[in-house]
């Protein structure tokens, strides 16, 4: 039996009697971007560029903002159709911005562009009732001839 405490071999030793199979592998250095400082991990290679921070489209905002208030105000004959067709070119020309090098909210340009239609379908659709009962109204036989 052998002793259990006995001194193993240090890395880099091979074991008495036997000859490695190949080559130990040689730590890297870390070349021209290695730690100046001894006992730190090496760096990775690339230096680090910094990053610019994207900016946010305000038209992009401004569309979905007026979007949410127009599909929200849909009953309200006149007001809906100019308040849809302002956060539909809000938001169109907030997308337009957004796709841009450098912008976000391109997301927030599409929500407001589908808020301001679906907003604009419903108000159209009151706005022809609004006229034909306003029409109507001023015939003698009223709506129920």
């Amino acid at each position: 039996m052998t002793d259990p405490y006995q001194q193993q071999p240090y890395p880099g030793q091979a074991y008495p009697g036997y000859q490695p199979s190949a080559p130990l592998p040689v730590p890297y250095n870390g070349g021209q971007y290695a730690s100046p400082y001894p006992g730190q991990y090496p760096g990775y290679g690339v230096p680090m560029v910094p990053m610019v921070p994207l900016r946010t489209s305000g038209l992009a905002v401004a569309g979905m903002v007026v979007g949410i208030i127009a599909l929200l105000s849909f009953w309200v004959p006149f007001f809906d159709i100019i308040v849809a067709a302002a956060a539909i070119g809000l938001s169109w020309a907030g997308m337009v911005q957004g796709r841009k090098p450098g912008w976000t909210g391109s997301g927030m340009g599409i929500a407001g562009l589908v808020c301001g239609i679906l907003a604009a379908i419903p108000g159209v659709i009151l706005l022809v009732l609004f006229f034909t009962v306003a029409a109507a109204g001023t015939t003698s036989c009223a709506v129920y001839c």
